[in-house]
């Protein structure tokens, strides 16, 4: 960014003789191209809706860049994504404006030290800051005014800080806190230690191994209840790997991951697989073996011919760590991180930036961060070509474009018919699974809930339910009651939110204001709950951060009533709607087999015939004591998985209603385990004054910990692996449901139309940060 660029703006404004009329006229028309990149997009969703209307400000929100003036930059801005803000802003005619929100947008937020991510302002030059993690609607609408203070000559900051004196007493200085990161310099890395439990039927499946695999294995360990490990070798992998799917039908992948042990100098590359046969669905088998591990790239045989589901995982660890999985069918160059991004940020020798605790004048407040010094966006190697020898043409949709998300499609077409869609994710990578592992594991609850903030409770439950597993703390009664509600509610927002999307996507625009109000009155109720409308942070292990009074239950018990009757009027005006239903009736579809083999999850694998839904098949929380259905469908088009999550909401309700009743007729008592509180049981109400004295120095057993959650779009899977003496983790793996279901969209969009492509993506609920992580 030019140093000129900065003021130019302002100084069209401002310049002579028709300075008021442009002033007044530019302070009056600010018509915002919204750059969406992560949490606070959807906050400002809110405030342009109809609970907020940001229009009264004479700020219409446009979708083209260059239809518009303004800028709202919504979050974090990742090396990848730089590109399409600068490429964004020069197509803006002058005079343009920037407002960037959100403390991500600032000085990075609680990814201050990613590797992966870039500030806006020396990208672009931003007229205002907005804080907030995210920030709500008043505050953004509150953005806005300041842009108009400062068009119309009153620049101003509106938050001043405070000059603390840091000297002790006789004019010494105080000591610097130290770091409370213990770590083992030399730490034990084994993902097959057992957990002691005993598990008959894990028994029995190890024999049956033994006879299927022979002498393919080094060893086969029961490590806990339906999680068993397979030690191989590299070169017998394959051999493992199809013996599994061809005699015991282990038909997709939850999970690949690399293990980096610079001290033993190997990698441990594991693939976590699953069935979808009955008897087998809650188990879950990590087949691993150790590689040699060097400087530069080094190769492991690709599973992705037989487990198709195992295809991105693979090539996300490839720009991780530099492991190259022969055979793998994607292209040359980066998948998920930008072209300049430093090498192999996962491997332990890649340090981050470490926190510290005082200001100091000889340091910088946040590290230096230097910005792309290229601004193209590059397509994959030999595409061009390919596609042109095929007769064929590309179009390229986003990253920034009204029905593309946070992500690039590539599209091949054969006249108006798609013969592929090739995704390039990554614009909202934030680097969760690095930071996770620099940060006490108390510290990475709010760093997941940024995974899906229209979804925290359900995130917060996968990674807090990882953690009590390994210590194996018991809930108390009450709190589970709480967190299964929590879960539900999370589930209707995210789903609130998805359709509103799809609504938009199908050109309804009263759906989406329809559902966004509904979604409105939920983040009133969950911020009654948790003083937070998006990010509470309220599930915590061993319990929640506080009792709800009776007063919450209330409100929350008439909540089926309000939203069950709106969503009936919604079903009258979209989903009944003669327009909408030949356009994603017959669209889409995914049979069954296609969609196992993809490797999708949720309500989506649902819609496609296969009944698998943890909350049933491995229930956790509440749900083995509350009447609920799964709810299921065989045509696997854009229309039933539309459908099946519409009817799943009304069983969120259920479940909610049942949740307060149970609650309401419960005697109170604590919320969180004595187990987990130790000698500070009088928190056992509310942790408030207590929760770093309990939860600042939490180390797990040596091993590894893995939980699959039903999130509000499927599976959520994390894994966390404990040298047992350091309190902060090892490694940490979460691969989330739309990750999972990315490749779906992909299978069911071949052949489809492009003008169907949307209906495609928008009956998935594909969400990019949740995707990226």
């Amino acid at each position: 960014m030019m140093k000129e660029e900065e003021t130019r703006n302002i100084n069209i404004v401002n310049s002579e003789p028709l300075s008021p009329l442009k002033k007044w006229s530019a302070k009056w028309s600010l018509w915002p191209c919204h750059f969406v990149t992560s949490c606070c997009g959807v906050e400002l969703a809110h405030a342009y809706g109809c609970g907020y209307d940001g229009e009264r400000l004479g700020s219409l929100a446009m979708g083209i860049s260059r239809q518009a003036n303004t800028i709202i930059v919504e979050g974090t801005i990742t090396r990848k994504m730089a590109r399409p803000l600068r490429v964004v802003w020069e197509q803006m005619p002058d005079p343009k404006f920037v407002n960037v929100i959100g403390a991500c947008g600032e000085r990075g937020g609680i990814f201050w030290n990613s590797y992966h991510i870039t500030h806006p302002h020396r990208i672009v030059p931003v007229d205002f800051f907005v804080p907030g993690c995210p920030v709500t609607p008043e505050a953004l609408l509150r953005g806005i005014r300041a842009l108009q203070d400062k068009i119309g000559g009153d620049d101003r900051s509106t938050i001043s800080f405070r000059t603390v004196d840091l000297s002790g007493a006789g004019g010494k200085k105080n000591r610097v806190p130290e770091s409370p990161k213990i770590i083992a310099p030399t730490p034990l890395v084994k993902p097959d230690i057992p957990s002691g439990v005993r598990w008959e039927e894990g028994e029995q499946i190890v024999e049956m191994l033994k006879k299927v695999l022979g002498k393919f294995v080094i060893s086969i360990t029961v490590t806990d209840k339906d999680r068993i490990a397979i030690k191989t070798t590299p070169e017998n992998i394959r051999e493992v790997a199809a013996r599994l799917s061809a005699e015991m039908k282990i038909d997709h992948v939850k999970s690949v991951n690399v293990i980096d042990v610079p001290h033993e100098r190997k990698f441990i590359i594991e693939y976590t697989a699953g069935s979808y046969e009955k008897e087998l669905m809650p188990v879950l088998f990590t087949i691993f073996a150790d590689l040699r591990s060097g400087k530069d790239e080094t190769s492991f045989p690709s599973l992705a011919d037989i487990w198709m589901s195992a295809d991105y995982t693979e090539r996300e660890l490839q720009d991780f760590f530099g492991v190259k999985f022969e055979g793998n069918p994607g292209r040359e160059g980066n998948f998920l991180l930008a072209p300049d991004t430093p090498k192999f940020p996962l491997r332990r020798s890649f340090k981050l930036e470490e926190e510290r605790y005082v200001l100091e004048d000889d340091k910088p407040f946040a590290p230096v961060i230097d910005p792309p010094t290229e601004f193209d966006i590059p397509l994959p190697p030999g595409l061009e070509e390919e596609v042109e020898a095929a007769g064929e043409y590309l179009l390229l949709v986003g990253p920034h474009h009204t029905g593309s998300g946070h992500l690039r499609w590539i599209m091949r077409l054969k006249g108006d018919t798609l013969s592929e869609v090739i995704p390039d994710p990554g614009y909202v990578h934030r680097s969760m699974e690095k930071l996770a592992e620099n940060r006490l594991y108390i510290q990475n609850i709010p760093l997941f809930e940024r995974l899906c903030i229209v979804d925290p409770f359900n995130v917060n439950l996968g990674y807090v339910r990882t953690i009590e597993k390994a210590l194996k703390i018991d809930v108390p009664e009450r709190a589970t009651y709480i967190r299964t509600l929590m879960a539900e509610l999370s589930r209707i927002d995210a789903f609130t939110y998805d359709a509103g999307i799809f609504s938009l996507f199908m050109g309804h625009s009263t759906g989406f204001m329809y559902l966004w109000a509904i979604r409105e009155m939920l983040l009133e109720m969950i911020t009654a709950m948790t003083g937070s409308r998006c990010s509470p942070s309220f599930i915590i292990p061993g319990g929640i951060r506080r009792d709800i009074s009776d007063d919450v239950l209330n409100l929350v018990e008439k909540l089926p009533t309000a939203v069950l009757g709106r969503l009936r009027k919604f079903e009258d005006i979209f989903v009944n709607n003669p327009v909408l239903l030949p356009r994603v009736k017959g669209v889409g579809v995914l049979s069954r087999e296609d969609a196992i083999k993809a490797g999708i999850v949720g309500p989506f694998l649902r819609a496609s015939g296969v009944e698998y839904d943890i909350r049933k098949i491995e229930p956790y929380e509440a749900y083995g004591e509350l009447d609920w259905e799964v709810i299921g469908a065989d045509d696997g088009d854009c229309l039933v998985r539309f459908l099946v999550r519409l009817e799943e909401m009304q069983e969120s309700l259920n479940i909610v209603r049942q949740c307060v009743e149970k609650l309401k007729s419960m005697e109170r008592g604590g919320v969180i385990s004595e187990t987990v509180l130790g000698e500070y049981s009088e928190a056992k109400d509310d942790i408030r004054g207590s929760f770093y004295r309990v939860f600042g120095n939490l180390v797990l057993p040596r091993g590894e910990w893995s939980t699959v959650t039903e999130a509000a779009r499927g599976t959520l899977f994390f894994s966390i692996l404990s040298d047992g003496d350091s309190n902060v983790p090892y490694r940490v793996r979460t691969i989330s449901p739309s990750w999972y279901n990315l490749r779906g969209i992909i299978e069911a969009s071949r052949g489809e139309k492009m003008a169907d492509f949307w209906a495609v993506y928008g009956s998935f609920g594909y969400f990019p940060p949740e995707a990226d992580r």
